[in-house]
């Protein structure tokens, strides 16, 4: 599917529509007029170019390039090609790269089968910008062993020069590494990748350039489970892409996608209708399509927003819009979009025809991947909810809770599989389901739907011993509470489309703000903290911590950083990686850490590194003389042969851990 279901933008998905996309736009360009294809005045005719220096064409072709005319630049120099017996390196580089830019992938791999295996003649530049273009085909390719080869032997050249006349080049090298990171699930690897990409795009003149450039990397964020990092960079394209063009179109939707993720409705529902009108404006033969697709985001939207009455109303016009076209992707998304939203008004038969037509489909849909098919499981799952078949449903979830832990829909479909698991009354599904929703929201933001079937399991939530699950439980179960029942629009072809006024649950904050400080107090206007003890976790005043911590010998307060033991109190604030794992153990006191988990908390080198083992060792060793008892933290090993082992805090210690209400930012990267 070009966008899966219910929000969870990921990395194949997204990189395909971007694909469409840019096919979409290449056959705009050529079926543009001749006079708007007509080249600048600067450029000379194929016949004269011998008396310019190779050095302005190729500036004039760059500035073409990043003014979004790779198709005009492709034909261009294939007339120049047709004339000449042999093209510079610099023009042959620059006309696999407008090919790859139009979409024109076959025409670029033709290309780069005519080329020198070996580009030592080369010059540097040109000879790295060649390896960056093979690694893009083979990326898209699916060669990642190719890319890896590629894309070091490109910056082996890159190397020898200075390092500003280099920082395009630069940037298409690390948004590679990304993506090829991304494809072989090594995530940190590929966040650092990004990270440099991004960098590197503040460095550059900005331009036209930047819509398609924001795209992919707000593709690449979103397949990183960073939504807020997505949107931004979804808003750069916004506002640097032509109004009513294609790149619009979809900067507008894929910006729709990524608010409704984290609960920013109502402006995700503002992007999903200028989705439409943008599309209504760009016209043209498809404009079916385009529509049907523009209503699709819309659908994912009004889902998001828990109302599965508007999804339905737009995956209808949709599915009317598209009418006898040919689009098994598109029609696949509406009939599984419209199976989900089914399912949430309880419409279980209903619900059960369309995901049969969905069913259809997927038996021909070979490129199916891993977040296709964690889609595909929760909502196959939710219909079967929605039948009461719930024994059916735990069946069809439970192979899928543990694959792509920080996806979206892994979230929505852990909060399905822990309702189906309290209406059988397996208490212990429940409550690991529900754990695992609350962990994924808590790291990313997402805000899940179907927030109101889900209040009995978000209550399982609030029992919990770890802060962490409180109070996300407690900000779903506030934001439910305060939805206030939409009435759906009306979104007909050719009708004006009137923007409905607010109508949706309230998001998370993403970060502490204004609403946090009024959720912190309370009714008389006190301050409100948490407090984590061996009994669970509770709400008090912060009058009250001093009565509410008596007789408790182990106190850590994360507001003033310090750890207070009997009388002695220390400062934790040079403690920098003791600190959040001294946190983390007191918040899985029941469970403990795995080693890989004590490392992730404590910052620094992961489990891959050389003396990870050492160091899970020294850091356990560090707490313990800090907790004044060596039996204070126990090391145990899980059941089973192939058992981890885990660390975790003495039942005999008894430890109270103050937090602020709200989750600091610091918890949620």
């Amino acid at each position: 599917m070009a966008r899966p279901a219910s929000v969870p933008l990921n990395s194949s998905l997204s990189i395909r529509r971007a694909a469409r996309a840019s096919a979409v736009v290449s056959q705009a360009s050529l079926d543009r007029p001749a006079e708007s294809r007509r080249a600048p005045s600067l450029f000379p005719p194929p016949g004269g170019l011998d008396s310019v220096p190779i050095a302005a064409v190729v500036t004039l072709i760059d500035r073409l390039a990043m003014a979004d005319e790779s198709q005009f630049v492709a034909t261009w120099i294939e007339s120049l090609r047709s004339s000449r017996s042999r093209l510079e390196p610099a023009l042959t580089v620059r006309l696999m790269t407008a090919y790859r830019l139009a979409g024109r992938l076959d025409r670029a791999a033709d290309l780069a089968a005519t080329l020198p295996t070996s580009t030592s003649a080369w010059p540097p530049l040109e000879a790295g910008r060649l390896g960056v273009e093979r690694a893009a085909l083979a990326l898209a390719e699916g060669r990642p062993d190719r890319v890896d080869a590629e894309l070091r032997q490109a910056a082996r050249y890159f190397a020898s020069l200075p390092r500003a006349t280099v920082v395009r080049e630069l940037l298409d090298v690390h948004v590679l590494t990304a993506q090829l990171d991304l494809s072989l699930e090594r995530i940190p690897q590929a966040i650092a990748a990004l990270k440099l990409a991004e960098h590197v795009v503040d460095r550059i003149d900005d331009g036209a350039w930047r819509a398609p450039v924001s795209m992919t990397l707000g593709h690449i964020a979103m397949a990183l489970s960073d939504p807020r990092s997505a949107i931004k960079h979804y808003e750069a394209a916004v506002q640097r892409a032509p109004a009513r063009g294609l790149q619009a179109l979809d900067a507008h939707g894929q910006m729709a996608i990524a608010l409704a993720s984290i609960g920013r409705c109502e402006e995700a529902r503002g992007h999903a209708y200028e989705t439409i009108e943008v599309a209504r404006a760009v016209g043209g033969s498809d404009v079916a399509v385009l529509l049907a697709d523009a209503h699709d985001v819309l659908a994912i939207v009004e889902t998001a927003a828990d109302c599965p009455a508007a999804a339905v109303e737009a995956c209808d016009e949709a599915l009317n819009l598209l009418g006898d076209v040919v689009n098994d992707t598109l029609r696949l998304q509406l009939y599984l979009r419209r199976a989900n939203a089914l399912a949430m008004l309880a419409r279980g038969e209903m619900a059960t025809q369309w995901l049969q037509k969905a069913e259809k489909l997927l038996s021909d849909a070979p490129w199916l991947d891993l977040f296709d098919e964690q889609e595909v499981a929760a909502i196959r799952g939710r219909v079967l909810e929605a039948c009461s078949d719930y024994t059916g449903a735990v069946a069809v979830m439970m192979p899928a809770v543990d694959r792509l832990a920080d996806s979206y829909m892994t979230g929505v479909l852990n909060l399905t599989l822990g309702r189906c698991a309290l209406a059988t009354g397996d208490a212990a599904i429940a409550r690991a389901s529900v754990e695992r929703a609350s962990l994924n929201a808590e790291r990313h933001g997402w805000v899940f739907f179907d927030g109101a079937a889900s209040e009995p399991l978000w209550r399982v939530a609030l029992a919990s011993g770890d802060s962490r699950l409180v109070r996300i439980a407690n900000k779903f179960l506030e934001s439910s509470e305060s939805m206030i029942p939409p009435a759906p629009p009306t979104t007909k072809l050719l009708i004006p489309i009137a923007r409905p006024s607010t109508r949706i649950p309230a998001p998370l904050p993403s970060s502490p703000g204004r609403a946090d400080l009024l959720e912190s107090q309370s009714a008389e206007g006190e301050l409100l903290l948490y407090i984590t003890t061996t009994e669970g976790v509770s709400r008090v005043a912060a009058s009250d911590v001093a009565r509410a911590t008596a007789g408790i010998p182990l106190i850590v307060n994360t507001l003033t950083h310090a750890l207070r033991l009997n009388e002695r109190e220390v400062s934790l604030e040079r403690r920098r990686a003791l600190e959040p794992l001294v946190v983390q153990l007191l918040r899985r006191a029941r469970e403990g850490l795995s080693a890989e988990e004590v490392l992730r908390a404590a910052g620094g080198p992961g489990p891959d590194s050389a003396d990870a083992e050492h160091r899970v060792r020294v850091l356990i060793s560090r707490v313990r003389d800090l907790f004044g008892d060596a039996s204070s933290v126990e090391r145990i090993r899980d059941p089973g042969e192939h058992g981890k082992t885990r660390y975790r805090l003495s039942s005999a210690l008894k430890f109270a851990l103050i937090e602020p209400l709200f989750s600091p930012p610091e918890a949620r990267t």
